[in-house]
């Protein structure tokens, strides 16, 4: 423990921000006041309707409330802080680029693609970062590292268009590690654990003496572990229907056993991205609630895949499927995969006809073996099915349209929908 006990006052982080000046002005008070919608009768409101405006006011507004009154303080003390997500990320095992730049130790985790990690960077130090984002827009970052015996904490704020803030504290007597952790789990007991997203890449998370419990509301994941029990018992304190779920894996032996990926969080995914071999068989590919899936499995067969794109063409798939990136170790069979299917392959003329859809389908994957398969349910719906060496994608591009009153099929990439 670090010897000043808490020295994180929350408040105190946002000083820089709004300083405390005594009371607020009338002006302070009348902008607040228009912002809450004008209410006279503010300082006799019930407490809960008090607290649910509290709740979704900025921090310069609750500064500003809470100078007000001592009511206005324990209301503004009292009510949670809205957190949209949490990312804590050490150093030990990611590559991160070091920028000593104004004394900031600043890092950054390596870029991804969905061929892969794009470049990697080389470690300098070791230190955790705690980023917290609020709805406001407002990110704010705390970076841990160890000084000695002591803890050095550096803090970068970002105000509006405004040059980037560093404060720097020094905690007294305790470890980094531990200290970045409990300041990370602080700020989900002040959101009372409702961030709609969390990314978590630790190295050796305290599990042990973690104060979470559950996150109701957890539907955007990302966990960078080593071990199946470590993505469990994140998964576990996650609700079962996830909006976009990303596993990673440290080391490149690893492989995600079979009986972990029948876990809920994973099959009723919307969106499952996993960065690292997981054991899928075909059964569990086909059971799979996500629209877009990008994973690597050599236990995935030709037949699994061909049953997929049969399952799409006779509507019995994911509705609003939008893609499937599959790769593994094994060179894959192209006749097994469209065996059966109602095929065209693309060739000369049908690229020159869609060139702009092509141009932009050649962003995502190469140009090799290329097919078009029809919906039996929608004539003028299709999907795209690519095979490039280990690879399989298959996205949903063929779309109907009309035009003067006749319907024709147009071909987009799914990404451009969100």
């Amino acid at each position: 423990m670090c010897e000043e006990g808490d020295p994180f006052e929350f408040n105190h982080f946002f000083d820089t921000i709004q300083p405390k000046r005594g009371m607020a002005t009338k002006k302070e008070i009348d902008e607040l006041v228009t912002f809450l919608g004008g209410f006279e009768k503010w300082p006799v409101l019930f407490e809960d309707c008090r607290r649910e405006v509290v709740k979704y006011l900025d921090f310069q507004s609750r500064l500003n409330l809470g100078i007000c009154s001592k009511d206005d303080h324990e209301t503004v003390e009292k009510t949670k802080i809205c957190v949209e997500s949490i990312e804590i990320k050490d150093t030990q095992k990611l590559h991160y680029f070091i920028n000593n730049k104004e004394g900031f130790v600043s890092f950054f985790v390596r870029f991804w693609h969905s061929s892969g990690p794009i470049f990697h960077m080389l470690v300098l130090h070791d230190n955790v970062t705690v980023s917290i984002q609020f709805p406001t827009g407002n990110p704010f970052e705390w970076v841990f590292s160890q000084l000695e015996q002591d803890t050095r904490v550096q803090w970068l704020h970002r105000i509006h268009t405004q040059r980037p803030v560093v404060t720097e504290f020094i905690w007294k007597s305790c470890d980094y590690y531990e200290e970045a952790v409990k300041f990370a789990e602080k700020w989900m007991r002040k959101s009372n654990f409702e961030m709609e997203g969390i990314t978590i890449q630790m190295a050796k998370y305290p599990f042990s003496t973690s104060q979470i419990k559950s996150l109701p509301n957890c539907r955007n994941v990302t966990i960078c572990a080593d071990d199946a029990d470590s993505f469990g018992w994140w998964l576990k304190k996650c609700p079962e229907r996830i909006d976009d779920l990303q596993l990673v894996v440290y080391s490149e032996s690893f492989t995600l056993p079979s009986d972990f990926l029948n876990a809920p969080q994973i099959m009723q995914a919307l969106d499952v991205c996993f960065w690292c071999r997981a054991a899928f068989s075909d059964e569990q590919l086909l059971k799979l609630n996500a629209k877009s899936i990008n994973i690597e499995s050599a236990d995935v067969t030709d037949k699994g895949i061909n049953k997929f794109i049969r399952n799409w063409v006779n509507e019995k798939g994911v509705n609003g499927f939008k893609n499937l990136e599959l790769r593994d170790s094994t060179i894959r069979d192209p006749e097994g995969i469209i065996a059966g299917l109602d095929y065209v392959e693309w060739d000369q003329a049908f690229e020159n006809e869609h060139w702009d859809f092509i141009e932009d389908f050649e962003r995502f994957c190469k140009l090799d073996q290329c097919y078009q398969i029809k919906s039996k349910v929608h004539p003028f719906e299709s999907l795209t099915l690519s095979i490039y060496d280990n690879w399989v994608y298959i996205f949903a591009t063929g779309k109907r349209a009309e035009r003067n009153g006749e319907a024709y099929t147009y071909y987009r990439m799914p990404y451009h929908e969100d």
